[in-house]
């Protein structure tokens, strides 16, 4: 039989779960009745409140050490192109689209901003048409060119080459220059690159880390056990909300006008 995997996320959150829901089952008569009506006795709550103070005397890993200067970088360069993207292709399509219209099709086709690792790919895809743009410009390959830029350029085939230079002139007066195309490649060059890895936890630790686990482990499948058994046993939401196995309801607002 295979064993439950739970994420580290809902592990954290079994001791405070679980201390809400032993002190309702003491706060609440009913419910402590109706669940040893269905199995519960004096030990198995004892059994929970031990396991839930095992959980409690396992301090969590130093959080500095959870990080490297490589991955705040790239972090940093994610979270600066996902915010370049939205206001920048807006105003360099509508421009190449009113002044260059087979340039602007192909530079945005199937292009649009994005979240996240998407807006990396969105913007290393925009930046390789603008050099493909300037390459087919020139109607020439140059030899510095990367395989990359020239597959770019056969995009721009059919379009002539004077509109080519100049949607890459207008680009360039409204902010787009070299300067800020390489600008942009370096921060695609992090968000995609290489970081180093953090050294490893000292053993002392990595054990802490792993008998805090194994706490939460018996913890969650306690409280499983026997929220399951309240779920079936105790069906008055207002139970249920005193347990913290359910939510109230948002209050309807009242009717305006």
């Amino acid at each position: 039989m295979a064993t439950v995997q739970w994420s580290d996320e809902v592990l954290e959150e079994t001791p405070s779960r679980v201390t809400r829901f032993i002190s309702g089952i003491g706060a609440l008569a009913v419910v402590r009745t109706l669940l040893e009506g269905a199995g519960m006795t004096d030990a198995d709550i004892e059994e929970g409140t031990k396991l839930l103070l095992a959980c409690l005397a396992t301090a969590p890993a130093a959080a500095a050490q959870r990080d490297t200067d490589g991955a705040k970088r790239q972090r940093e360069a994610v979270a600066a192109l996902d915010a370049w993207d939205e206001p920048n292709f807006a105003r360099y399509k509508a421009a190449l689209d009113r002044r260059f219209p087979a340039v602007g099709e192909r530079v945005f086709r199937d292009l649009s901003a994005a979240t996240g690792s998407a807006a990396v790919q969105g913007v290393a895809t925009f930046l390789l048409r603008v050099d493909g743009c300037e390459l087919a410009a020139r109607g020439s390959r140059d030899k510095k060119a990367s395989d990359a830029v020239v597959t770019a350029a056969e995009g721009f085939e059919g379009v002539p080459a004077k509109d080519c230079k100049g949607a890459v002139e207008l680009l360039a007066q409204r902010g787009l220059d070299r300067d800020e195309r390489t600008r942009l490649g370096d921060l695609v060059g992090v968000a995609l690159g290489n970081t180093e890895a953090m050294e490893q936890l000292p053993a002392s630790e990595a054990s802490r880390t792993a008998k805090r686990r194994d706490a939460q482990r018996a913890l969650k499948g306690w409280f499983e056990e026997w929220s399951s058994t309240a779920r079936a046993v105790a069906p008055q939401r207002a139970h249920l909300i005193r347990l913290g196995l359910a939510k109230r309801k948002p209050a309807k607002k009242a009717p305006t006008g």
